[in-house]
């Protein structure tokens, strides 16, 4: 599915993904952090051919634009080696780091944890070289593996390909210590 662009206002942009309202993005910076995390870096991830001729002439800089500093990001995350940044010298760490909070920022709250997590996985361990979380959010801290996200990811995966799903791991309940007539009471 391609996503969609849409001018809310002269300084603000949505991402449509998925039927998933991204939302204001305000920024270059932001929305490429936001391609980033979506996997929509490449040319054909929107139509550009199908906007509106206004929407064009105004979304497509700033689409443009946009796919550099996620391409940044993507090159900065694929670095062989993890304990320094390879970033432009006019980025500091800090600067992506607040790349990726504005484009989480735009996340609609009920899809934040999970657009969080996958950004974490995007990002990769340890992505600021420096031991901070992927990314840091309402006071939760995302690393490359959040709890829960795996499984539902891979049944979403599962399902996609026309697999069943599978059963859910059965846990043995925990040992309860149960009263005896020769325990004090």
């Amino acid at each position: 599915m391609t996503a969609t662009l849409t001018s809310l206002r002269s300084d603000a942009i949505r991402l449509t993904h998925d039927d998933v309202h991204y939302e204001p993005v305000a920024s270059d910076a932001a929305l490429g952090a936001l391609l980033f995390a979506l996997d929509l870096l490449g040319r054909e991830a929107f139509d550009v051919a199908a906007m509106r001729y206004a929407d064009r002439v105004a979304l497509g800089p700033a689409l443009d634009a946009a796919r550099q500093y996620g391409l940044i990001l993507q090159r900065h995350t694929d670095r062989a080696d993890r304990a320094s940044p390879l970033l432009p010298a006019s980025v500091k760490v800090d600067d992506a780091h607040a790349w990726v909070h504005a484009a989480a920022a735009s996340v609609p709250e009920s899809e934040r944890d999970r657009f969080c997590w996958r950004l974490a996985r995007r990002l990769g361990a340890d992505p600021w070289g420096d031991g901070r979380p992927a990314i840091a959010l309402a006071n939760q801290q995302f690393g490359m593996f959040e709890e829960g996200f795996e499984e539902i990811e891979a049944r979403a995966a599962a399902a996609a390909e026309g697999e069943p799903p599978a059963a859910p791991e059965a846990h043995e309940p925990a040992e309860v210590p149960h009263a005896t007539d020769d325990a004090p009471q």
